[in-house]
């Protein structure tokens, strides 16, 4: 399996003139915490995640913009990546997802971990008697 398999091929973006204002309001709206940043073109400039939208908020700035506050230095796969390599960076450094580029660093997509629970839940078979184990108090 490859990191084509599951990514999604059609991920929200932001760009650099956003303000932080409303990419939060988006990313809650959305129920994402990461969206990869874009220029006009589709390339690939840098990634908002929650942890930079708080630490914007905390910092007062909330008419900054996503250029300023985004991962300019960010990990990327290739959508030929086998999927257990690109797990394997996930879990190694903590990342909630990793964009997916083109050799010319144009996004094609993102891989999350929410793809990767997809992908596990579609791999394994619910067995009959699921419910007498699940509990909702």
């Amino acid at each position: 399996m490859i990191v084509a398999d599951i990514m999604n091929s059609e991920p929200y973006v932001l760009h650099p003139e956003d303000t932080i204002l409303s990419s939060s309001n988006f990313m809650k709206e959305e129920r994402v915490r990461n969206l990869p940043v874009v220029d006009k073109t589709g390339k690939l400039l840098g990634l908002i995640t929650l942890r930079e939208i708080i630490e914007a908020a905390y910092g007062n700035t909330p008419k900054a913009t996503v250029k300023e506050a985004m991962l300019k230095e960010i990990v990327t796969v290739r959508p030929e990546t086998p999927l257990k390599g690109a797990i394997e960076v996930m879990l190694m450094n903590r990342f909630g997802c990793l964009p997916v580029i083109d050799k010319d660093k144009n996004l094609l997509g993102m891989i999350t971990e929410a793809d990767l629970l997809k992908t596990l839940y579609d791999l394994t078979k619910v067995p009959d008697d699921f419910y007498k184990f699940y509990n909702v108090d």
